[in-house]
């Protein structure tokens, strides 16, 4: 069975990451902040390649060929 899509970035949603509040990336001068939440009220999850929120995603839900995350 195929991983389910982000809604973002297309790519199947192998890796996810618990950093909805935001993380420091080098910009190759300095650190800035970023943030994967675009609203106040944050996703949990986050998918690692693109760093997009997953709003209605959570690794413990079962995962059937139906399955779509938006």
């Amino acid at each position: 069975m195929e991983a389910p899509q982000c809604p973002k970035c297309g790519r199947p949603v192998t890796r996810v990451v618990d950093v909805p509040y935001g993380w420091w990336e080098w910009t190759g001068e300095a650190y800035e902040t970023r943030t994967a939440a675009t609203r106040v009220d944050v996703a949990p999850w986050v998918h690692l390649d693109c760093m997009g929120e997953l709003r209605s995603f959570h690794p413990q839900n079962p995962v059937t060929p139906d399955t779509v995350l938006a």
